[in-house]
């Protein structure tokens, strides 16, 4: 389970809408003053990402959860979104070049159709699966710690 933190934004009746932070993996080393992805990662703000997710747990607006996505379910949705499109995209190109003999026009056309057929049964599948293939669940409330002196 890849698991992330997230805070609840509101509070609905068959679930809960929460709000979890990108962080850039960037930016942590000492090169990042003399690094391009450093300084471009400084210069965009950091994207948050909104999901309603259905619970039946008792959570209150503020609070923060820990979110998962099952590993299967992401590596699935990987493969489908980027892996499908591309061997389309190179049977395409392999089609049109040694079966029709066509040349370096009609095997970037092949690849054209290829990829194009590709991301197309790639949303189709995805859409007609009947749910979102990586679906987030919410593991449980995160409990605050207390400093104790």
């Amino acid at each position: 389970m890849i698991e992330e933190i997230a805070t609840v934004l509101a509070v609905h009746a068959n679930g809960v809408e929460v709000v979890c932070f990108s962080k850039s993996a960037c930016g942590q080393c000492k090169q990042n003053s003399n690094c391009g992805t450093g300084l471009v990662s400084k210069a965009l703000p950091g994207r948050d990402h909104r999901f309603v997710i259905a619970t039946e747990l008792p959570l209150v607006v503020d609070q923060q959860v820990r979110i998962g996505i099952p590993e299967q379910s992401l590596i699935t949705s990987a493969l489908l979104v980027y892996l499908l499109p591309l061997l389309l995209l190179l049977g395409g190109a392999l089609v049109a070049s040694a079966g029709l003999g066509l040349g370096d026009g009609g095997t970037l056309a092949g690849a054209a159709v290829g990829g194009i057929v590709g991301f197309a049964l790639a949303s189709r599948w995805a859409k007609g699966s009947g749910k979102i293939l990586a679906e987030p669940v919410i593991i449980g409330p995160v409990i605050p710690v207390a400093n104790i002196d």
